[in-house]
């Protein structure tokens, strides 16, 4: 089989002939690597009484989540609840190469979890979060203005879903599918705009029925607003409790793909 030649992206030629085994052709696509996101370095907000203190093993990108004791349950503790008193983390969203993200760019987040500890603990009835906002300090969803990629620690088990809080609504989905061993994200970015939101699952390596959710926003951004990656925590539920002690373990990861 002849091989076929290579095209020069800077003079518009076809170059030499490519480089790499019998039968093989074309441009080599390097894949881009996630960034670990490392909760103990960013800035955390504790709105209220809820809190916990993250801990991250640099040689597996693992972080461990302890949380601090809630009692009693409040709606404000969920993402979607009124008054946003959960914690939260965050840091300027950065792309790979360490430039700043705005509103003017085009670009879709991934994010994925996955490496969890070997269990969790059924009554650990959590959520996590990670994703972009505007001001992760907010306790109004439409100051926060931000999406979000999901976890929910129940029964045992893991379930994906997303978050939107903007300044047209604040909701919370999960897919049905429980036991995913790693769970994917996207926040799709255009200029000013969220074209779409959306998670889903892989259980064992399989990806699993009824795995995915999405959104979208009409909301329109100032051009040139800086965006924030935030890490949050919140009570799954509007009266759920938490346990002194209660943890969790993720390695939480992210890449940003420019679109222009």
């Amino acid at each position: 089989m002849p091989l076929v030649p290579v095209f020069d992206p800077t003079t518009g030629a076809s170059g030499g002939a490519a480089a790499g085994g019998s039968g093989s052709s074309g441009i080599d696509v390097l894949p881009l690597e996630y960034i670990a996101i490392n909760p103990a370095t960013m800035t955390k907000v504790a709105p209220d009484v809820m809190d916990y203190t993250p801990a991250f093993d640099a040689g597996t990108g693992i972080s461990t989540i302890t949380m601090d004791a809630l009692s009693p349950g409040n709606a404000k503790y969920s993402m979607t609840g009124t008054g946003a008193e959960w914690p939260r983390s965050h840091s300027p969203l950065l792309d790979s190469a360490g430039a700043a993200m705005t509103s003017a760019d085009s670009f879709v987040m991934m994010v994925r979890f996955s490496l969890y500890d070997t269990t969790v603990p059924s009554s650990a009835d959590l959520r996590f979060g990670v994703g972009l906002c505007i001001d992760p300090t907010a306790t109004t969803t439409g100051a926060f203005d931000g999406y979000g990629v999901t976890a929910r620690t129940v029964s045992g088990s893991r379930k994906g879903g997303i978050v939107k809080l903007d300044s047209s609504s604040g909701s919370l989905s999960t897919f049905t599918q429980a036991g995913n061993t790693v769970i994917y994200g996207q926040i799709v970015r255009s200029t000013r705009k969220l074209p779409v939101l959306l998670a889903y699952g892989e259980t064992s390596g399989q990806m699993p029925a009824n795995s995915y959710v999405d959104s979208t926003s009409t909301v329109e951004l100032a051009a040139d607003t800086a965006w924030q990656l935030w890490f949050g925590v919140s009570t799954a539920t509007t009266s759920g409790t938490i346990a002194a002690g209660q943890s969790f373990a993720v390695k939480a990861e992210y890449q940003i793909i420019k679109l222009r």
